[in-house]
C-alpha cells in the first residue's frame, strides 16, 4: 500500500489575529515523520513513477510526503528537516504567482481570514459580491455535508464559506471578488507579499535537480472545472515553466484543491497525455494499488498519527486506513 501525506504551511509559529493559517511547525513535522517512519518506508516521486512503470515495486508499507503550493517557508522549513532525516518528498508549485508575483486566490483567503474576524469576512464578501453583480450562495445548495468533508477542521461557518468560494462559485467571478477584498485590506502590498509567501527561482532549481519537483498547475484552479483545452494549457504552462527553472520536466501532478470537483477521470487523461505519470488528488485513503495512478488518493497531515486529530492508531496504519474508491 501506497499513503500519501500533505502538507501546506511550515512556520516556526502561527501568531495571527484570527486562526486561518493553520499548519505544522518544523519541530511538529519532524516528530511526525519520525513516528511515520516506524511502520513505514519513505518513498520519492521517482519511486512511484518506477512502481508504476513496472520497473521495481515499492515496499509493502510505503510513504510519500507532499507538499502544495510552493511556498517558501516549505523550502526554509521543511526542506532541512528531510534533509537531516533523509527523506524523499515532492514539492507541488504553482507557477503563475512567481512569474506575475501575484498572490493565488487560495492564499488571499487565508491572509484576509488572518486579519479579519470571520464575521465581518463573510460581509465584506457578501457586500462586494452584490455589488458586484455576483450571486454568492451561502446555503451551498444542498452541499454542506461536501463542504464539512472537504474542510473538516475549519469550523461548519468557514468550511461552507469556503467551499462556496473554491467550488460552487465561478472562476471568474471568484478571482473578481477576491481580488477586490484583498486590495481593500493589503493596498499596495500583493507583489511584496508574494515575493515572501512564493518559492524563488535557485530554490526550485535545488528541488528539481533532487528530483522534487512537482506541477500544481499554473494558477490554483479547479481544473476539472475548466473546459479541457484550458486545463491542459494549465498543466502545460507549468510544466514548461518549471522546467525551464530546474532543468528537469516534472512527471507528479497535485490537483489544485484536490476534491471529486476538482479532478476528473478526463482530467487525469488530459495529464497523461502531457507526461504526467501519477497525480494526486485529496481523496482521505490509502492506495491499495497503483493501477489508476492518475487518481491517487492523499490524507491531510492532520488525518495521520502524530497530527493534530489523528484518526488512525500507528501500529495498525496500514491495515486500518480506508481503501481509496479507485482501487476498489
Amino acid at each position: 500500500m501506497l499513503i500519501a501525506v500533505n502538507y501546506h504551511y511550515v512556520r516556526t509559529e502561527f501568531a495571527d489575529p484570527y486562526p486561518s493559517i493553520y499548519g505544522v511547525t518544523p519541530t511538529a513535522l519532524q516528530r511526525q515523520l519520525e513516528l511515520l517512519g516506524r511502520v513505514g518506508q519513505f518513498v520519492s516521486a521517482e519511486d512511484v513513477r518506477d512502481a508504476i512503470g513496472v520497473v521495481r515495486p515499492i515496499p509493502q508499507n510505503a510513504i510519500l510526503v507532499t507538499f502544495d503550493d510552493g511556498l517558501r517557508e516549505q523550502f526554509d522549513n521543511a526542506w532541512p528537516v528531510l534533509n537531516l532525516l533523509g527523506i524523499p518528498a515532492v514539492f507541488f508549485v504553482n507557477t503563475h504567482p512567481i512569474i506575475n508575483n501575484k498572490v493565488s486566490s487560495v492564499h488571499k483567503v487565508h491572509l484576509l481570514r488572518s486579519q479579519i474576524a470571520p464575521d465581518d469576512f463573510t460581509n465584506m464578501l457578501s457586500t462586494e459580491a452584490q455589488q458586484l453583480g455576483i450571486d454568492l450562495n451561502w446555503n451551498l445548495n444542498g452541499a454542506t455535508q461536501k463542504a464539512l468533508a472537504q474542510y473538516p477542521y475549519d469550523s461548519h461557518k468557514n468550511a461552507k464559506m469556503k467551499f462556496a468560494l473554491n467550488v460552487l462559485l465561478p472562476v471568474d467571478q471568484r478571482n473578481l471578488l477576491i481580488d477586490k477584498c484583498f486590495n481593500q485590506v493589503f493596498t499596495g502590498r500583493e507583489a511584496m507579499i508574494a515575493c515572501d509567501l512564493y518559492m524563488d527561482f535557485k530554490q526550485m532549481n535545488r528541488l528539481g535537480h533532487c528530483g522534487c519537483l512537482g506541477t500544481h498547475g499554473h494558477e490554483h484552479l479547479p481544473l476539472a472545472q475548466l473546459p479541457k483545452e484550458k486545463a491542459a494549457k494549465q498543466i502545460e504552462l507549468s510544466l514548461s515553466y518549471l522546467e525551464a527553472w530546474s532543468g528537469t520536466r516534472p512527471f507528479a501532478l497535485s490537483y489544485p484543491y484536490g476534491s471529486v470537483e476538482a479532478c476528473s477521470e478526463e482530467l487525469g487523461c488530459v495529464a497523461g497525455e502531457l507526461g504526467i505519470s501519477f497525480a494526486l488528488t485529496m481523496e482521505r485513503a490509502g492506495n491499495e494499488d497503483l493501477r489508476r495512478p492518475l487518481q491517487l488518493a492523499r490524507f491531510d497531515c492532520n488525518d495521520l498519527p502524530g497530527g493534530s486529530a489523528p484518526k488512525f492508531d500507528l501500529h495498525n496504519l496500514f491495515e486500518s486506513v480506508p481503501r481509496a474508491l479507485s482501487t476498489n
